[in-house]
């Protein structure tokens, strides 16, 4: 019979292997989470710039909301990549190499999927391109999202650790409330910029204004300066799933 002191013993071991067997390298608060995902809306968009412009010759806008330099993709992209990484950091290079390449490629397939189903707007289609899925991702990307995973954990994380050692303490009463402004700013920012794309959907399929919410964003975001802000999204009654 197995005594409560071995029981005790048994499974500290068991717990303790479980812990090597998958450290976390990171200690992630919501607040740590917000600012990664702030970060890295504003450095995607960023290299898509430069991306952009040095492979096609040209820029254009890749912004993903209505105001400020963001591409929100990319923060959600980074969010689930701390988020599903944090304990691969101590694996092989290559499992962290594929498990970023599936997580990014379904979050691009999902994302292009729920613009055109809600929507009705396509931001890029790969249909014809080697790896293609549905035209919403390819391997090459899935590739690049393999890249960027591998590269975040090498070398993202350990610089967000270092961070962590030298920012304030999450209490501290500035960093709250300037972290509290942002997420406020960031989610009306992200709601206006839904209201807005609907309501662009609306005008495409020649549904009039309903409500005064409709007629200021229909004065506020008319369908030029939607599509100077969005320059590789299309809007259309033609496009949506199952059409």
């Amino acid at each position: 019979m197995v005594s409560f002191r071995d029981y005790i013993i048994d499974t500290k071991l068991i717990r303790s292997f479980r812990a090597q067997l998958a450290p976390r390298y990171l200690h992630l608060s919501f607040f740590t989470l917000f600012w990664i995902f702030f970060s890295a809306s504003i450095l995607g968009l960023f290299l898509e710039d430069i991306f952009h412009l040095v492979v096609y010759g040209g820029w254009e806008s890749r912004a993903g909301f209505v105001w400020g330099p963001f591409s929100p993709i990319y923060g959600v992209g980074a969010v689930v990549l701390t988020l599903s990484l944090n304990r691969f950091y101590y694996t092989h290079d290559l499992i962290i190499f594929l498990v970023a390449m599936v997580l990014g490629s379904c979050l691009e397939f999902g994302a292009s999927w729920m613009m055109e189903y809600f929507w009705n707007a396509i931001a890029w289609d790969y249909t014809g391109t080697f790896g293609s899925i549905a035209g919403r991702t390819n391997f090459f990307f899935g590739v690049m999202w393999g890249t960027l995973g591998l590269f975040w954990v090498r070398m993202v994380l350990p610089i967000i650790k270092r961070i962590q050692f030298r920012f304030p303490h999450p209490h501290h009463k500035v960093y709250k409330t300037i972290t509290w402004i942002l997420i406020v700013f960031m989610f009306v920012n992200a709601v206006v910029t839904v209201l807005a794309l609907h309501r662009e959907g609306q005008r495409s399929e020649g549904i009039p204004a309903a409500s005064p919410i409709d007629h200021a964003l229909d004065e506020v975001f008319p369908d030029k300066w939607l599509q100077e802000r969005f320059h590789n999204m299309t809007v259309s009654p033609d496009v949506g799933v199952g059409k």
